[in-house]
């Protein structure tokens, strides 16, 4: 996912009276378990492990029951390339997937695209470990299934795009696979990305991308009231140099396109790109509350959506 990174946050407190989308919290976490769960392998795009999570993910997405349609698209990709900026020419080419499930609103087709994101591959098997990737990101690929469920009993009133995205690992291939193969034509899009929301030992996560649409800071704080979380803004700004993760997962191929964005996460931790990153050191009740909030900001966002999103410039 991002560089490891530290600064000073502006902290954002739960109140009370926050939305209630129904979702079901057991199922999701269900899902990230299995994710996470040694016989996927670590999920490295084109291994038979990522396989077997597309194959997971896909019966899910059909046992969900919400989506319109449902689609696959594939592509090529390269390992990403080494601290020099070089991918050795030598390097193999894997076989990558985007899984893509659509809530479709809106017969013409015209209107604002909600597009909702997180990844499903991790690192795979190294020097004879699995690295599982329970937070990086079976917890965001989870998380997905939340939101989807949350509109099933209050539907939402734009299209949602759901994608489960392959090869982030590799350079956010996947993200850019989407964004240039894509044919958004008119439609104004806006894009939630979800990238780590489950590690948190002093329960906090982070909203990014305030600072390129302040409005969002307002849409957030309403969906964190009544929700036991702290919502910190920040690690967006061009002067946080390293700090700064607007370009640090998928969601920063859809800012260069000029697609607004939000992304929540967490900090760096001791398990991120480890081993350790396992199922068993996930806080549960952490990762509960981090559902509500994403769920909640869901909603609160396709409700405003007409004056976030925006058009892709050509």
């Amino acid at each position: 996912m991002r560089n490891i990174s530290f600064f000073l946050p502006l902290i954002l407190a739960a109140c009370s009276n926050a939305p209630s989308p129904v979702f079901d919290a057991p199922n999701t976490i269900r899902i990230m378990e299995a994710l996470s769960a040694d016989d996927m392998k670590g999920r490295r795009t084109g291994s038979d492990g990522n396989i077997k999570a597309q194959i997971f993910l896909k019966n899910e997405m059909s046992k969900l029951g919400v989506f319109n349609a449902t689609y696959e698209t594939t592509f090529k990709t390269k390992p990403r390339p080494n601290r020099d900026g070089v991918i050795p020419p030598d390097s193999p080419i894997y076989d990558a997937v985007n899984l893509h499930g659509l809530i479709d609103m809106d017969d013409n087709d015209a209107g604002p695209l909600f597009v909702i994101t997180a990844h499903y591959d991790h690192l795979g098997e190294r020097d004879g470990k699995i690295y599982n990737g329970a937070d990086d990101n079976a917890s965001g690929s989870a998380a997905l299934f939340a939101i989807a469920q949350s509109f099933a009993d209050n539907a939402p009133k734009h299209d949602v795009l759901f994608i489960w995205l392959d090869a982030e690992e590799m350079g956010l291939q996947g993200a850019r696979h989407y964004v240039e193969m894509s044919s958004f034509g008119d439609r104004p899009i806006f894009n939630l990305n979800l990238d780590m929301i489950s590690q948190s030992q002093v329960g906090e996560i982070y909203a990014s991308g305030s600072y390129h649409t302040p409005a969002l800071k307002s849409f957030v704080t309403k969906a964190a009231k009544g929700v036991d979380i702290k919502v910190l803004f920040g690690h967006d700004r061009p002067e946080d140099g390293a700090n700064d993760w607007t370009l640090q997962s998928d969601h920063g191929v859809f800012h260069r396109a000029g697609v607004p964005f939000l992304y929540f996460g967490v900090e760096d931790h001791p398990h991120y790109h480890q081993h350790t990153d396992e199922f068993s050191t996930i806080p549960i009740p952490f990762y509960k509350s981090s559902l509500k909030l994403v769920v909640n900001t869901a909603h609160v966002l396709d409700e405003n959506l007409e004056s976030l999103a925006k058009k892709v410039s050509p």
